[in-house]
């Protein structure tokens, strides 16, 4: 409301006359005449309509009143109205809705009361979509298809920064998500994809696709991944010619699973029938850990050795962490000659063993004594490994298979596959530690490797 005051001056005898409006803006601009106003005083007001829905309505609002001096009046019948509602706890004016028999709350035998079940969050995949959009670009993204490739003749430069195409320094790089020919520069991503690409692996990727890829990446680990499949080589008996020879290496993160699956079930079959070759029950109750690598073994007073396996850890509940894979290169000299496979199952003795096998390299110096003749033979180590991530004492039993014999000081490298693990559960961010030590869930595909553990563990506790 904006008041003004308009001065006239008369030219003949200075007479001063006084006008004021209220002026209200939602109502029609009208012009005030101090000859037609019909008032001693020359005050114009414009009273407000009658049928305003702004003031009035059929509810029973009103709006207070407003004296001559511009000031709101306390309206008592609302005052009056409020407060019987306040005190009653219902509003005299409304009816009040029917009270229902439907209730969210639960009793407890303890006489405690929580909320009903029914009400609680449902759980669903960790996609947490902010709006509409997003939901339909995801959408999208999870229901993509292969895409034709470019030809490597369609551009002689990289799609992205525009760099020409060497043979050496600037090689083409197709993305496996939308097809085009990009640099090595500007494809440095790897992402799982989408089912219909029927892809396990985590492929490469230009740097605009990683970044609509990347989100989805959690949804993807937990449903495309090798880790989340359900392990498909599960038979370990003479009928498969698959366990009766572990090869040394191995190229997957599955195949390390069943061999070291294989490899204990042996343990459990040959300590079965002579205990007397098993490993001190003492010493399994205590271990943090278990490694078990295959290594073949050559060589004369000089010996060579090559393999791969995998290492799990011992939470504090007793259940076994995720595997990891690994690599052992290392050589022997003493009196020595002959060659060898071995399955080594190595003891982690306490919990600095177990924090060696997270560093990416570390190395191991023991001393032992070796003798094979034929399928069966037995190798007992003690050795010290030591790595960025510390030092620990490990013991190692092996069964060996081969002609070889001698008594000789080991050295070996032992280094954690980085790349093995990527393929098999899917994240480029996961570290061992975070493998052995932190959060990573159980695979469904290592399933044949836990029951082999609870197997040979049963037949301590018997």
């Amino acid at each position: 409301m904006v008041v003004s005051q308009v001065k006239k001056a008369s030219g003949t005898d200075n007479e001063i006359s006084r006008f004021s409006f209220v002026d209200h803006f939602e109502d029609d601009v009208c012009v005030a005449d101090s000859q037609n106003s019909g008032l001693s005083n020359g005050r114009i007001s414009y009273p407000l309509p009658l049928d305003s829905e702004d003031f009035v309505d059929d509810g029973g609002y009103h709006s207070p009143d407003v004296s001559r001096n511009g000031k709101p009046e306390v309206n008592l019948r609302n005052v009056m109205s409020g407060l019987y509602a306040i005190l009653m706890g219902q509003n005299k004016n409304h009816p009040q809705l029917p009270s229902s028999s439907v209730s969210f709350l639960d009793s407890k035998n303890n006489g405690e009361t929580s909320l009903h079940s029914s009400v609680y969050t449902p759980s669903a995949p960790p996609l947490f979509l902010p709006n509409s959009f997003s939901f339909n670009t995801y959408k999208e993204v999870l229901e993509a298809e292969p895409p034709e490739w470019l030809p490597d003749s369609s551009t002689t430069s990289c799609m992205q920064c525009k760099a020409p195409f060497k043979a050496f320094t600037c090689g083409r790089h197709h993305c496996r998500y939308c097809g085009g020919i990009f640099c090595g520069a500007c494809s440095k991503g790897r992402c799982l994809m989408p089912a219909k690409f029927r892809e396990r692996n985590p492929q490469r990727v230009c740097d605009t696709c990683y970044d609509r890829l990347d989100p989805l990446q959690s949804v993807l680990i937990n449903s495309i991944s090798n880790a989340a499949q359900v392990a498909k080589h599960d038979v370990m008996d003479w009928t498969c010619s698959r366990a009766w020879v572990n090869l040394p290496l191995g190229m997957s993160m599955e195949y390390e699973i069943y061999k070291a699956a294989n490899m204990l079930r042996s343990y459990y079959q040959v300590t079965r029938l002579e205990p007397e070759k098993s490993i001190p029950a003492a010493v399994l109750n205590g271990a943090k850990g278990l490694a078990m690598i295959t290594v073949a073994k050559a060589g004369v007073l000089l010996t060579y050795k090559l393999g791969t396996g995998l290492v799990v850890a011992r939470r504090q509940d007793g259940s076994w962490s995720a595997p990891s894979a690994v690599l052992s290169v290392g050589l022997g000299w003493g009196a020595q000659v002959g060659g060898e496979l071995m399955d080594f199952i190595i003891v982690l003795h306490d919990a600095k063993a177990v924090k060696t096998f997270c560093s990416h390299v570390h190395f191991s110096l023991g001393a032992g004594c070796s003798a094979a003749a034929g399928t069966i033979g037995r190798v007992v180590e003690a050795d010290l490994r030591a790595g960025d991530k510390g030092s620990g004492m490990c013991y190692t039993y092996s069964c060996s298979k081969g002609a070889f014999i001698g008594v000789s000081l080991e050295g070996n490298v032992v280094a954690t596959r980085m790349d093995t693990n990527l393929r098999f559960y899917g994240d480029p961010y996961l570290t061992t530690t975070d493998i052995l030590l932190g959060p990573v869930e159980r695979p469904q595909a290592a399933e044949p490797l836990y029951a082999a553990i609870r197997d040979v563990y049963g037949k301590l506790q018997c």
